[in-house]
């Protein structure tokens, strides 16, 4: 993470913004030497926010973590298993 002062984030706003949007930078903003701000991208902030809400669900974090040890333990179907096993349940076309 690039850290800068305020005066100089703004005269390259337009700059920084194209980087952290290309290149997934991050910019710590500092006003009077003091963190003030981070400047990141989009995408980046909209994945933060995604992880923040999974992990606030105790449900879904729980399915998760039970997903995880079902792969360790090889309890789980690939694609073409799962296919058939749909299939003989009548929820996919033959």
């Amino acid at each position: 993470m690039t850290t800068l002062p305020i005066a100089d984030a703004r005269s390259m706003l337009s700059k920084l913004v194209e980087e952290a949007s290309t290149t997934h930078e991050r910019f710590e903003i500092t006003r009077n030497g003091r963190r003030s701000a981070v400047l990141l991208a989009a995408d980046d902030y909209d994945a933060m926010r995604e992880t923040i809400a999974v992990l606030s669900d105790t449900k879904l974090l729980q399915a998760h973590q039970e997903g995880r040890a079902a792969i360790e333990a090889d309890d789980y179907l690939d694609a073409e298993q799962l296919a058939s096993v749909m299939h003989d349940a009548g929820r996919l076309p033959q």
